[in-house]
C-alpha cells in the first residue's frame, strides 16, 4: 500500500546547530569574514583531529585535488591511475594538466579500488622500464595513484602504498566520503602522501563548499599554501604590509574565515553526527536483511566505516524491482535517492576524449546498474528513518 509522507526526504541534508550559526555570526561581526584567524584554527584543530602533520585548506575537495597533483609536477606527458567509480572531479582534475586518466574497475562488492584492480591495470595499461611505469598507448608516465574511498568505506591503502612505491608513484587519496573513517590503526588523512577531504553541503561535516588537505610534506605545504592564493608568497593575515610578491601563477583557491568558523563547529559535532548515521545504518541493515535479492553495505572489515553514504545493490533476478524502479517508487512516497557514481567512462566527454572500453570494466558496469543510495545524515529523525524502511519494505512486498 503507497503511503506518501507530507514533505520530501532528500538523500541527504546538513545539520547546523545554533553553536554554528553563532560562530559564524561571531565572524561577520568581526570584520574579518575572508581567509584569516578562523582558517588556521580550522586546519589545526582538522590536523589534530586525524593526526596529521598538516593541514590546509581550501574552498573545494576539487581544488585540493588539482593542487596535489600541481605540486608534485603533473604534466601533459604524464598519466595518473584512479579508479573508474568515483565522482567526476577525481578524473577532471587530471585532465586540467592534459594528462592522462587511466581507470582501474572495482571489486564487486564494496566497488573500490583495490590492490589486485590496480595491479590488473597496471599489467593492461603499462609496461615497466626499470625507472618509470609507462602506459602502452600513449606513452605517458604514470606519476601517481588516485585511490577513492566510496561510500565511507576505505580502500586497503597499506598493500596499495606498497604497490606505489615500488613503481615510484604518489599516492593522492580522494576521501571526500571518508571522514572521519579509520583504516587499520590510523584515521584517513594520514596513509597518502595527500589526502584530500570534502565538506560539500552533503559530507560528513560541512562548510557549505570547501576541502581540506592533510600532508607530511612541509616543502610541498609551503608550495600549495602559496598556489592556493594566486602564487603570492604570504596571505593578507600574515603579511606586515602593503608588500606582498607573486612568486607562481597561482590559483583562487582559498577558504573563508565565515566557512571555517562553521567547520571548526562541525568539527566538534562530527561525533554525533557519525554516530547518528552509525545507528541508522545498523538498522536499516537489520530491517533490509529480510529482503531477497537486496546486497547491503558491509562494515569496514579493515577500519571504521564513516557511513557517509548508505548504498544498496538490487539483483534484478531476485528481487522484484529493480534500481530504476526502486527510485520511482521511492519518489512516488517523498523519498530522495541518489546513485553514486555513474562510471567516468559513460560520461560523453571521457568517452570521447579517452576511448574508454566499458567491457574492461565489469563490475562498475554491474555497479551502474544496480545500486543506489538511500537517505543517510545526522538530522533525520525517527519519523524519517521509519518512513524509509516502511517505503522500502512495501516497495519489495516485505511483511
Amino acid at each position: 500500500m503507497l503511503t506518501t509522507r507530507k514533505t520530501f526526504l532528500p538523500f541527504a541534508l546538513p545539520s547546523i546547530s545554533e553553536d554554528a550559526i553563532e560562530e559564524v555570526a561571531n565572524v561577520l561581526r568581526s570584520g574579518w569574514v575572508t581567509s584569516g584567524p578562523k582558517v588556521k584554527q580550522f586546519e589545526m584543530e582538522f590536523a589534530d583531529f586525524v593526526g596529521a602533520p598538516i593541514a590546509i585548506a581550501v574552498n573545494s575537495a576539487t581544488a585540493g585535488l588539482h593542487l596535489a597533483l600541481e605540486s608534485i609536477g603533473l604534466t601533459e606527458k604524464d598519466a595518473v591511475i584512479t579508479s573508474a567509480v568515483t565522482f567526476t572531479a577525481t578524473t577532471e582534475v587530471i585532465c586540467y594538466f592534459k594528462a592522462e586518466p587511466i581507470l582501474t574497475d572495482v571489486d564487486p562488492i564494496n566497488h573500490l579500488l583495490t590492490p589486485e584492480t590496480l595491479l590488473a591495470t597496471i599489467e593492461r595499461e603499462c609496461t615497466w622500464n626499470g625507472s618509470e611505469l609507462i602506459t602502452k598507448k600513449s606513452g605517458k608516465v604514470v606519476r601517481a595513484i588516485m585511490p577513492v574511498h566510496l561510500a565511507g568505506y576505505t580502500c586497503d591503502m597499506e598493500r596499495i602504498l606498497t604497490i606505489a612505491k615500488k613503481y615510484r608513484l604518489y599516492v593522492i587519496e580522494d576521501a571526500a566520503h571518508a571522514f572521519p573513517a579509520v583504516h587499520k590503526d590510523k584515521m584517513i588523512g594520514n596513509w597518502g602522501d595527500f589526502t584530500v577531504f570534502s565538506f560539500y553541503a552533503t559530507k560528513g561535516i560541512t562548510t557549505g563548499e570547501g576541502g581540506m588537505i592533510t600532508m607530511k610534506d612541509s616543502s610541498r605545504a609551503d608550495h600549495i599554501r602559496k598556489m592556493r592564493l594566486h602564487g603570492i608568497n604570504r596571505d593578507a593575515f600574515n603579511r606586515p604590509g602593503w608588500y606582498y610578491e607573486v612568486v607562481e601563477a597561482g590559483y583562487k583557491y582559498n577558504l573563508s574565515d565565515i566557512q571555517a568558523a562553521l567547520g571548526i563547529v562541525q568539527l566538534k559535532e562530527s561525533h554525533a553526527f557519525w554516530e547518528r548515521r552509525t545507528q541508522i545504518a545498523k538498522r536499516y541493515n537489520e530491517t533490509f536483511s529480510k529482503i531477497k535479492g537486496l546486497k547491503l553495505p558491509n562494515e569496514d572489515l579493515l577500519g571504521i566505516h564513516s557511513w557517509h553514504l548508505y548504498r544498496v545493490e538490487i539483483d534484478p533476478e531476485k528481487a522484484f524491482v529493480g534500481r530504476d524502479t526502486l527510485a520511482e517508487e521511492l519518489k512516488e512516497r517523498n523519498i530522495g535517492s541518489s546513485l553514486h557514481f555513474i562510471p567516468i567512462f559513460e560520461h560523453p566527454y571521457y568517452k570521447k576524449k579517452f576511448q574508454f572500453d566499458r567491457n574492461l570494466f565489469p563490475n562498475a558496469n554491474t555497479m551502474y546498474a544496480r545500486t543506489l543510495s538511500l537517505p543517510l545524515f545526522a538530522g533525520m529523525t525517527k519519523q524519517d528513518e521509519q518512513d524509509v524502511i516502511d517505503a522500502v519494505l512495501d516497495i519489495f512486498q516485505v511483511k
